[in-house]
Order: C-alpha cells, then sequence, then structure tokens
C-alpha cells in the first residue's frame, strides 16, 4: 500500500528539519535529462553573485557555485544546510549559507545579479492556505528587493512528478503558478525526470516523499516522469 499522508504540511517540515539526507540521496537522482542543468548553466554565465532562496541541500547552489560563482544560499532549515554545506565543499566559487526566511532575507539590496527560488514559494499553498498570495508577494518583494536592476530572478518549481504532461499537481498551486506570470514571469517548461539507482529504490523514495508508492509499484522502473516549471523575469 502507499503511504497515505494525510497532514502535507508537517510532512514536509519534518522531512526538511530531520531526513535531509535522505531528501539528497532523492533529489541527487533527478534531472536525468540535464535540462535543469542546462538552464543553471546559462544563468551562471550571467551572473556572478547569485542568491539562492530555500537553498535546502545545495542541489542548485553546487551548480552555480561550481561555475565559480559568489553564491548565498538562504533556508529555514539548519538540517538542510548542513547538508548542503558539505555538498559545496570544494567548489570553485564561493558561497555562504545562512538559516533565514524567504520573506526576510539577511542581504543587502541590489547584491545580486541574480536570485533563484527553488522548490519553496509554492509551500506558502500549504504553510498560509488563507493568505498564501500575501505571503508570496512578501517574499516576491524581497526577492526584487536583493536583485539589482537588469539583473534575473527565477523560481523554479514543480510542474508534476509520476504524470505524463506537465501541470500544476493541485488547484492551489495552479493559482500560484498564475500568480508568478501576473507578477510578470515567464515561465518555461523542463522535462526532470528521475533515474533511480534500480526500481526498488524508485519505489521507496516515491513512497518516501511523495506517497506515490502505489504508482512506483505498478511501474517497477528506475526512471520516473517529471516536470518542472522555470519562471524567469528581468528585474
Amino acid at each position: 500500500m502507499a503511504r497515505i499522508i494525510s497532514d502535507w504540511k508537517q510532512h514536509f517540515a519534518e522531512i526538511y528539519r530531520a531526513e535531509a539526507r535522505t531528501y539528497q540521496r532523492m533529489v541527487a537522482a533527478e534531472d536525468a535529462h540535464g535540462e535543469l542543468a542546462d538552464r543553471l548553466s546559462d544563468l551562471a554565465d550571467r551572473a556572478t553573485t547569485i542568491v539562492d532562496i530555500g537553498a535546502g541541500t545545495g542541489r542548485l547552489s553546487v551548480q552555480l557555485c561550481k561555475a565559480g560563482n559568489q553564491v548565498h544560499g538562504v533556508d529555514q532549515a539548519a538540517g538542510m544546510l548542513e547538508v548542503a554545506g558539505e555538498e559545496l565543499a570544494g567548489c570553485t566559487g564561493t558561497w555562504t549559507l545562512t538559516v533565514a526566511d524567504a520573506r526576510q532575507l539577511p542581504i543587502e539590496d541590489d547584491w545580486a545579479d541574480a536570485a533563484i527560488a527553488g522548490w519553496v514559494y509554492g509551500h506558502f499553498t500549504e504553510w498560509h492556505p488563507e493568505g498564501w498570495r500575501s505571503e508570496l508577494d512578501r517574499a516576491l518583494a524581497e526577492m526584487d528587493r536583493v536583485t539589482k536592476p537588469g539583473g534575473t530572478m527565477v523560481v523554479v518549481d514543480t510542474l508534476g512528478t509520476a504524470v505524463n504532461r506537465p501541470g500544476a499537481p493541485n488547484e492551489a498551486l495552479g493559482h500560484y503558478h498564475r500568480h508568478l506570470e501576473a507578477f510578470g514571469f515567464n515561465r518555461s517548461v523542463l522535462r526532470t525526470d528521475y533515474r533511480f539507482s534500480s526500481a526498488e529504490e524508485s519505489i521507496e523514495l516515491l513512497d518516501w516523499f511523495f506517497g506515490l508508492g502505489d504508482w512506483a509499484r505498478d511501474h517497477n522502473s528506475a526512471l520516473v516522469p517529471e516536470y518542472t516549471g522555470w519562471w524567469e523575469r528581468v528585474r
């Protein structure tokens, strides 16, 4: 049977608080075709100073730092940043990690050539279901504040895991995506399939994070389809 997740807010909060290494093992299998990596490489070429908002275990920061950039990653979860520090060790560029909220960034005005927020703002729809728009606007205002005029602002978020076509996984996220676009972000769709080491690992991790154990068992494959949105705006 699939894992039943009754409280998604608590589920993700617990993972980010205490299960960062398992989370890193999962996301290390993501982007099998390199489409997200290509976008990050292009962003790295256009920027020197970059803020990674909701940096997590560093899956975006690492590539940006390896390209020689100065990266400042922030996240509310200290455990996630501990793993990020391990992943960033030895990077070509320089990096700083700070425990902080996306709505109150500890970064000076106009510091960044680019700011990127990966898989973070969508959580406002779970954490603040009645007021997520105002919380999102606070976070977007902070992203705008720390980005230089003419700099690049990017939001990366889900368009579905274990699906045949891209789309918001639920109605609230659909509203969130449209809110980004009303704010001036333009969306591109990336194919970011997971390629796990085995079908067994696919079943384990999809059930653990997404509650998709039944889908994984039915398909019994190490390759799991996924789509990701890349929303970009010039400040």
